[in-house]
């Protein structure tokens, strides 16, 4: 997901690998918590492997991190998706120091590097401008993220990032056509709508409501496009998200089944 403008007014222009060495090492931030405590609004989204992990370090399900108000859900890129609640900061934050670092979601891991998508994968950049600390010293990238099967992880990414665009690409086309069937309606001649409603065993309504119908018919359509968008989201959210992973089980079979049911639940949605 890109929510900058240009990268060029964020970072120092410049692209990089997994393998490449950079200069973001913050010697452990000796006790600098300054990105952990500030507001940092609905900008630490959460992805199934973050709340794998998550689960595993705080033994909070997802509805019990909900509760807690640790994670929260916001409409991010036109979809629903999980972020750490940090109006106040990050509620894993402990004396200044991250009590689940092992287990920190992704977004975390990377700050202030970003990542940006291409056709065949995603390349690194340097939020230049976001992190206080000085004289930052070299290190490699992957060493940074500290992510136990980097290759997995990798495909994992990718594919959730594929997903996403799925999703979203959903909800657009069930506005779009609602949206297109609404204004045929709205534009029809009262002629043409008696028609309409005769053709969809309607005219028992039309001859009921008359000059209502029109209305009447704009608003069902508008009810059941945002109810088709609230199944879209509610699925996602329950397949892969909701329902809890086995956390002494590898995640990425996990996910990969998920994927598989949830492509499919969404792609019979209307």
């Amino acid at each position: 997901m890109n929510r900058y403008e240009d990268i060029n007014d964020i970072s120092d222009g410049k692209l990089y690998t997994g393998k490449d060495e950079v200069l973001i090492g913050t010697n452990g931030c000796a006790g600098c918590s300054h990105c952990c405590r500030s507001d940092m609004g609905h900008s630490i989204v959460l992805t199934p492997y973050d709340i794998y992990e998550l689960t595993k370090a705080s033994g909070k399900t997802f509805d019990e991190l909900m509760v807690a108000f640790i994670i929260e859900l916001s409409v991010i890129d036109e979809i629903v998706l999980p972020h750490l609640k940090m109006d106040e900061g990050c509620k894993f934050l402990d004396n200044g120091r991250c009590s689940v670092h092992a287990h920190r979601p992704g977004i975390c891991r990377l700050f202030p590097l970003g990542r940006i998508y291409q056709e065949n994968g995603f390349k690194y950049f340097i939020q230049t401008k976001e992190c206080p600390c000085e004289n930052k010293t070299p290190v490699v990238i992957d060493e940074w993220l500290g992510i136990e099967n980097m290759e997995k992880n990798t495909e994992f990414i990718n594919k959730w990032h594929r997903f996403i665009k799925f999703e979203q690409k959903k909800v657009k086309t069930i506005r779009e056509m609602s949206g297109y069937e609404i204004a045929r309606i709205r534009d029809m001649d009262e002629e043409e709508l008696e028609v309409y409603a005769g053709i969809i065993g309607e005219d028992e309504d039309y001859d009921e409501l008359k000059l209502g119908y029109r209305e009447s018919k704009m608003k069902e359509l508008e009810q059941i496009c945002d109810y088709s968008v609230k199944e879209v989201m509610k699925s996602a959210l329950s397949i892969l998200f909701m329902t809890p992973y086995d956390t002494e089980a590898d995640f990425y079979e996990q996910f990969d089944v998920r994927l598989k049911k949830c492509i499919g639940v969404l792609r019979k949605i209307n």
